[in-house]
Order: structure tokens, then sequence, then C-alpha cells
């Protein structure tokens, strides 16, 4: 997936790619921090616009906010163990398909923001992604032993650099236009709005993979 761009698949498409502040771990307190209004209790469940962001941007930020959810919520009281657990010897761990989120977002900034084509990374970006990015066997065998902090730092990391990158871009940028996309002419709103759908995806996956953890508990 790394070498090329995504192919127009629904398989592709899928792999290519806050509880509020007071009861969650560190990302949902620092976005918070960042922009309340993002995570208030009054406005957590409100779509559209938001301050320091043109309209459509702010309703995109709404959304990968919304979402993100789905992914701390389950999450957040999960140990190393759980993190490494494999269901079956095919099977992603929670915190492997965790980073694959951070990879995920961070190769859409690279791509929209930098505009670097798709799978041209820098050798030490790929180097740190591509296991994530690709997972399989090489994220079996590398994305293990590591606690819950790692994991929420990395999700953390990639989405204050999205948040900061959107910050300075407007709807025009939004709408642009990529015509050599291989899913067909493709607009950056779509392009993010994958990455929206791809963390509702994978969040689906993580309820799933934490309630048959050995040590679930109704």
């Amino acid at each position: 997936m790394n070498s090329t761009a995504p192919q127009p698949t629904r398989r592709t498409f899928l792999n290519s790619t806050v509880a509020f502040a007071a009861s969650m771990p560190l990302l949902a307190r620092s976005i918070a921090a960042q922009s309340p209004a993002l995570t208030d209790k009054s406005t957590i469940n409100i779509i559209g616009p938001k301050p320091g962001y043109t309209p459509q941007i702010g309703t995109l930020v709404s959304m990968l906010t919304w979402v993100q959810r789905g992914v701390i919520m389950p999450t957040q009281k999960l140990t190393q163990a759980d993190l490494d657990h494999l269901l079956d010897k095919d099977a992603n761990s929670i915190g492997a398909l965790m980073l694959h989120l951070a990879a995920t977002e961070t190769y859409y900034q690279r791509h929209t923001f930098n505009g670097e084509p798709w799978g041209k990374w820098p050798a030490d970006i790929s180097a740190k992604w591509d296991p994530a990015m690709d997972l399989g066997d090489a994220g079996r065998k590398t994305i293990k032993g590591h606690d819950l902090a790692f994991y929420t730092d990395a999700l953390h990391e990639a989405r204050e650099k999205s948040l900061a990158e959107l910050r300075k871009r407007d709807d025009a940028w939004l709408m642009t236009v990529d015509k050599t996309w291989p899913w067909g002419p493709t607009n950056n709103y779509c392009k993010w709005f994958h990455v929206c759908e791809h963390i509702s995806h994978h969040a689906g996956q993580i309820d799933l993979l934490v309630k048959r953890l050995p040590s679930y508990k109704p």
C-alpha cells in the first residue's frame, strides 16, 4: 500500500488510509485544552462549523473529533497485555489498529498538506509508519510491548498536526479536486472524510476485539 496510491476497491479504500475531557486520557484533555469548542459537553454532538476554522473545514473537524471517541472510549482502561492480544494468527492487535489510525492520518497529512505523492514518503517516514499502515505480519511482529499512552500519544500528535494545518486552510482548498487520484476525481474533502470514516471502521473492529479479550468483563 505504501508504494502505490490506493486503488479504487473497497478493501484498499478501507486500508489506505472525546467520554469527555474529565473522563478521558491525554488525547481528549489535550485537544480540549487547545480547542474547548471541539470537546465541550454541550457542543460535542453538534456537527457543523467550529471557531477557528472556515465553515466546511470546521464541519470536517467536528466529525473527526466525534468519531475519535469511538477509539478512545473502549480502550481507555486497557493494559499492555490487552493491547497486544491477538484474537487469532491473522488478527491485528488493538494497539496495532490504534497505531494504524495514527499512520493513516499522518500519510494523508503528508499527501494533502505537503503535496507528497502517495507512497513516495521519505525513507525515515516509511520506516516509522509502514508497519502500522500495512499491518499484517509486519504489524504483528513489531507493534507490541507498548502501554496505552504510547498509542494515545501517537493519535494525539497526529490529530494536533491535522488541526494546526487545517486552521491554515480554507474551504476552497478543501474543495480542490485531484483528477489523478485512483478512485477518480477526488477533492480534499473526500480524502479527509475517508480519514474520518476510516476511524469509524476500525473503531468497530476495536470494539469487537475489546469484547473478545480474555480480561473482558461486561
